[in-house]
């Protein structure tokens, strides 16, 4: 992949960011991990620990429905089996986004029993409905990767406070815990963001400039005008990486053509996905 690609997803990636508002001093009652990426659970448990030390009844909660992960647990299975046999496939279980953020946790020593599961949304509105049901005035921590974090902040701030009765939200009352990562440090296999050379992650990077335009005023708030810069780097990116929704006649194959590589890579490195994921959890600091 040519390095121009990736240059030019660290220029959206930056103008996106946001700053956490995390207060260590804080009493949060909910430690809620809004991601379909396992590194919001392997760089929180810090976090945790200290929400836990303020408050001792504060309790995680994972988000998340099927997404990318089913699609990619189906083929993963499937070379499994085909190369390895049943058996093999048989280590890969079908889960959640939120199911697997939970399994990751008590992999890192978060009791069960601590644990709620929000995996029932197909969409942000719907996660954002389990999320504000469950925190009805109470305080809340929302922990996110830096590529995830300004779109959850603007529909948060949109669906819940702005326009609560709209939505089936309610208020939320949250600060933010940011993961902040470079582009390049977001290419693992444990979370599918290098599959087909990167272009899971370019495809993110991609869609978020249109994804501001196209739903400003409607699921969210644009948080500002795009100066010249980011309108370069999303127009290098959109039109490669972009993967076409919800679209029609040839354009469908265009689409489809799209997903070739990624299932492709997927399906030769399902044993590179398990590795991976070991020595990710196996190098995460413990929640203790």
């Amino acid at each position: 992949m040519k390095e121009k690609y990736f240059e030019a997803a660290e220029v959206i990636n930056r103008a996106y960011n946001v700053e956490s508002t995390y207060d260590s001093s804080k009493k949060y009652d909910l430690m809620v991990v809004y991601d379909d990426d396992i590194t919001a659970v392997l760089k929180s448990m810090n976090i945790y620990r200290q929400v836990k030390q303020v408050n001792p009844a504060a309790r995680l909660v994972t988000v998340g429905g099927e997404g990318l992960l089913a699609a990619a647990f189906k083929m993963m299975r499937l070379s499994l089996k085909i190369r390895k046999g049943k058996a093999q496939a048989s280590c890969l279980q079908k889960e959640t986004e939120a199911g697997r953020l939970k399994r990751v946790a008590m992999a890192l020593g978060v009791p069960e029993s601590e644990i709620d599961v929000l995996d029932k949304g197909r969409n942000t509105t719907q996660n954002l409905q389990a999320i504000s049901k469950l925190a009805q005035g109470l305080q809340i921590l929302v922990v996110s990767t830096q590529r995830l974090a300004m779109v959850f902040r603007q529909s948060a701030d949109f669906q819940c406070n702005e326009k609560p009765a709209q939505f089936g939200c309610t208020a939320l009352n949250y600060d933010l815990f940011v993961i902040a990562q470079p582009v390049k440090e977001i290419l693992h296999w444990y979370n599918f963001q290098i599959a087909g050379k990167g272009r899971v992650a370019l495809h993110l990077f991609a869609s978020l400039v249109r994804r501001f335009e196209v739903y400003d005023g409607k699921f969210l708030r644009k948080p500002f005008e795009p100066d010249d810069a980011l309108k370069k780097a999303d127009a290098l990116l959109r039109n490669r990486f972009l993967i076409k929704q919800r679209v029609g006649g040839i354009r469908i194959i265009k689409a489809y053509l799209q997903y070739i590589p990624i299932m492709w890579d997927i399906f030769w490195n399902a044993e590179n996905y398990l590795a991976d994921e070991k020595k990710a959890i196996a190098s995460a600091e413990r929640y203790a």
